[in-house]
């Protein structure tokens, strides 16, 4: 028995992590897909300030454990053509994967493994992943940086509506909006 074997053929402890994004009322996640600067940005209110933190703060996906790397680099390597390896280079090549990939979410790695079934003719290299995992992980950073900027200017900008008109003043306002040319002071003389 292959090591590449050995791994798919072990059996799983606990499913798979399936993580997904945050989600967010319409027009927030709208404006997270915006590409605007800091300066565009708008100043969000206390509500949605709310539910930009909780996004942020539940926007960390989990990394992945050793053995779930190893799982997927498995299933490839049986799936996709390889060079003929004895088990000693397979368990290097293993370890190699597992090191170089462990620093990428694991919903990333899915995503990409995903994507290697789907377009990769033959056993990609570290590179060859790490090329399919960059927009993933791109759209999703940008993502949380956006939010993170937008509540920068909500702690910095905002702040609670005050009352632009005195009574006094309302009832002046009133009284020229109801005879705006002041005819009726006029005739009263």
């Amino acid at each position: 028995m292959t090591a590449q074997t050995a791994i798919t053929a072990r059996t799983e402890t606990s499913p798979p992590i399936r993580w997904s994004e945050p989600s967010l009322p319409a027009k927030l996640d709208a404006l997270l897909e915006e590409n605007r600067s800091f300066t565009d940005l708008p100043v969000v209110g206390p509500v949605s300030a709310a539910h930009l933190r909780e996004y942020v703060a539940s926007c960390q996906p989990p990394m992945p454990a050793r053995e779930q790397i190893e799982r997927m680099i498995g299933r490839i390597a049986v799936m996709m053509p390889s060079p003929k390896l004895t088990d000693k280079e397979a368990a290097e090549r293993l370890s190699l994967y597992g090191r170089a990939l462990s620093v990428h979410a694991l919903p990333d790695l899915h995503a990409a493994f995903d994507v290697i079934v789907r377009t990769c003719r033959f056993f990609p290299t570290v590179a060859e992943i790490e090329a399919i995992i960059a927009p993933i992980k791109g759209r999703r950073t940008r993502r949380e940086g956006t939010a993170r900027m937008i509540l920068l200017k909500h702690e910095r900008e905002w702040s609670e509506p005050q009352e632009n008109l005195t009574a006094d003043e309302a009832q002046l306002l009133g009284s020229i909006l109801a005879d705006p040319m002041g005819k009726n002071e006029g005739a009263s003389a």
